[in-house]
């Protein structure tokens, strides 16, 4: 069996996630025990590894979390076909802002110099090097690229770049011009557009005289007889794969190249509804929705900021009062909070291909009531009470504890809302809930 098949049949590449992410809790632990986040002297070529680490971290951290975060508010739009565009993003979503992290931490741990922080960071690099290495895998492998020595392919380098960075910084380095999806009716409507996503996104919905090119494929040739003079635009779902396309045509000698900003994501959020014409028209104007989100928005909207508050007020509290934590409470909020993390992981590999942000259940999901569903139905927003519960209670934060009832609150209302929406869809799910708990067992 070769090493990417094991992997994908284990699902080893969604755990791989996990694994990383607990790394990460694991390494800022350790900072905190052996060094308190205090700084030793550095040389002339530890400053020059803080900065670059520190300036691109915070940049890519920045730009991701703004992707991501608009990913999900926006996600709703793409109807019942979903399913079809997380599946293909998710991991090319997370890719930039794991990156990210692990500059940022290669900057600390050159400014805190502890030993073991060294030995965690080796091991994040290891994994973030074995999920790159299968998320490019996995794109080789796909059925719209089965020849590895395909031309007009990508080169490795320019994929990379657009995989680890996952913004415009390729694009305008190389010469092509970001465009913003509200100015694209500047462009001639004889604007060439290459759109690079898969056979099926494209399918689902494209502007109207775009051509496909999944992820470039059989480009170098269709774009050999072209003008150099013609403007092309290039465009994917949500930026990620279109600059390194962008870049290929701008070597090529092609003149007037404009990357989608922002991919085709923002574009059908800005037209949503109208019934477009001509070549920069949507071929699917209209969206079913099917209650994705419905009277859920301001609620995830409420615990969202309420969990980025918490993060950032306890230790900024813990700066301006000065309070001492004791080593018991401290250890007592790390091993709560660690149960969250590993009550998530366990409610995670359970769904499986059944998991999603909207309360409204997938067309071809079931419903879930092994494992850890077996005695709780939301194990999911039980494991992120416990584990702010136990970030607050790590930094003794008094600030934080209003922030975490509020949070809690609006978990409550969303799961009371949800259930309504599931037992609709599925016709045992009142037995289920005879049989289960709603977040605690025994309790609730």
């Amino acid at each position: 069996m070769k090493l990417p098949e094991f992997f994908e049949k284990h699902e080893t590449r969604r755990s791989l996630v996990m694994v990383f992410y607990s790394f990460l809790v694991a390494w800022l632990i350790s900072v905190w025990y052996q060094t308190g986040f205090s700084f030793h002297p550095l040389g002339i070529v530890g400053w020059i590894v803080v900065g670059i680490g520190l300036s691109l971290g915070t940049l890519l951290f920045v730009v991701s979390i703004l992707e991501l975060i608009s990913y999900l508010i926006f996600l709703p739009i793409a109807g019942r076909n979903v399913q079809v565009l997380s599946q293909v993003h998710g991991e090319l979503l997370l890719h930039p802002l794991s990156a990210s992290l692990l500059l940022i931490t290669l900057a600390v741990n050159a400014l805190t110099g502890a030993l073991w922080n060294w030995l965690i960071w080796i091991v994040l690099l290891c994994i973030f090097v074995l999920q790159t290495y299968l998320v490019l895998d996995r794109v080789d492998s796909d059925e719209e690229i089965s020849d590895p020595n395909e031309i007009g392919k990508p080169s490795l380098i320019f994929r990379l770049l657009g995989l680890i960075l996952g913004a415009e910084v390729i694009t305008v380095s190389a010469g092509a011009r970001p465009l913003s999806p509200w100015k694209i009716y500047t462009l001639p409507e004889d604007t060439w557009i290459v759109d690079v996503r898969t056979k099926a996104e494209f399918q689902w919905n494209r502007l109207n005289s775009s051509e496909n090119y999944p992820w470039g494929l059989r480009l170098y040739e269709a774009a050999s007889n072209r003008p150099k003079d013609r403007p092309i635009l290039v465009m994917c779902f949500s930026g990620h794969r279109s600059p390194s396309i962008a870049v290929m045509l701008r070597r090529m000698g092609f003149e007037r190249v404009y990357n989608l900003h922002w991919g085709l994501l923002y574009y059908m959020l800005l037209n949503r509804g109208k019934n477009q014409k001509g070549p920069f028209g949507l071929t699917r104007d209209s969206r079913d929705t099917s209650g994705r989100g419905k009277d859920y928005k301001l609620i995830s909207a409420g615990y969202v900021i309420a969990e980025f508050l918490m993060l950032g007020l306890a230790p900024i509290e813990k700066w301006i009062v000065g309070r001492q934590i004791p080593e018991l409470q401290k250890w007592v909020g790390a091993i709560i909070g660690i149960c969250g993390f590993g009550a998530a992981y366990l409610a995670y590999r359970e769904l499986g291909r059944n998991f999603r942000v909207f309360a409204a259940p997938r067309r071809s999901g079931k419903l879930i009531s092994t494992g850890i569903y077996s005695n709780v139905r939301h194990p999911m927003y039980t494991a992120v009470m416990f584990a702010f519960l136990g970030y607050i209670i790590y930094w003794g934060s008094l600030w934080c504890f209003p922030l975490w009832l509020a949070m809690t609150i609006l978990y409550i209302v969303k799961a009371w809302k949800e259930e309504d929406v599931l037992k609709q869809r599925y016709p045992d799910y009142e037995d289920y809930q005879k049989r289960s708990w709603k977040f605690f067992p025994y309790i609730y």
